[in-house]
């Protein structure tokens, strides 16, 4: 993606009060905090990954820098408007061992939900190992639309009639069960408001992706 198509994302149009993490490499630090900029967030934090290998020794070879070698990645933290979140629970670095290309590390999940409980999230340009339960997964590297909110569904096919959606028929909790109440409380992320971040964004709502660019965005109002 060049970068005036990431500047031109209508990330603006996600959310009113929630965060956006954005994962941004050494050369796009300064385009990152300027994307924050335009989308309408206010730069907050600045998260570290320390790189690690299979032996948890941090990364001190290959070719991943111009000048030294990238043992470390940034997420930029932004925010919009008057979210609720729980400050000063986490640590602004995480070490973890690098996986796949372009792969984040799987800690990254649970200290979101940390930050920002029972909210609805979103990640953009998402891959089939970032789709979690409780979160809106888009990416062009997903398989099929999976959606299993039944107003997320009801959404979705009428605006695309002809794209198939998974499950054909969404299984329903019994009634009076831990599932009918988890369902109901789901039912009020039936919105779409996201937190967010430029190569990286999360939403929370049900367990859903559906197949479109990757970007993650996290909403705070009920978490890039």
């Amino acid at each position: 993606m060049a970068d005036d198509e990431m500047r031109n994302l209508n990330v603006p149009t996600l959310q009113t009060d929630g965060l956006i993490f954005l994962w941004v490499t050494g050369r796009a630090m300064e385009l990152g905090r300027e994307c924050l900029e335009l989308w309408g967030y206010r730069r907050i934090e600045e998260l570290i990954w320390v790189k690690t290998n299979q032996l948890q020794r941090i990364i001190r070879t290959g070719r991943t820098g111009h000048w030294l070698n990238h043992s470390k990645e940034h997420c930029l933290v932004g925010i919009k408007g008057d979210p609720e979140v729980n400050r000063n629970i986490d640590t602004d670095v995480l070490v973890s061992e690098v996986r796949e290309t372009s792969r984040k590390p799987d800690e990254m999940y649970p200290m979101l939900e940390r930050i920002s409980p029972r909210t609805r999230k979103l990640e953009l340009f998402a891959r089939m190992h970032n789709t979690h339960a409780g979160w809106m997964s888009l990416g062009n590297q997903l398989n099929g639309v999976r959606l299993v909110d039944e107003g997320l569904r009801a959404r979705f096919k009428a605006a695309y009639s002809d794209v198939e959606v998974q499950p054909p028929s969404p299984s329903r909790p019994a009634p009076g069960s831990d599932g009918e109440a988890t369902a109901q409380a789901n039912s009020r992320f039936s919105g779409m408001e996201a937190k967010v971040t430029p190569e990286h964004m999360p939403m929370t709502g049900s367990e859903n992706y559906a197949s479109e660019e990757k970007f993650v965005a996290k909403d705070a109002e009920t978490i890039t």
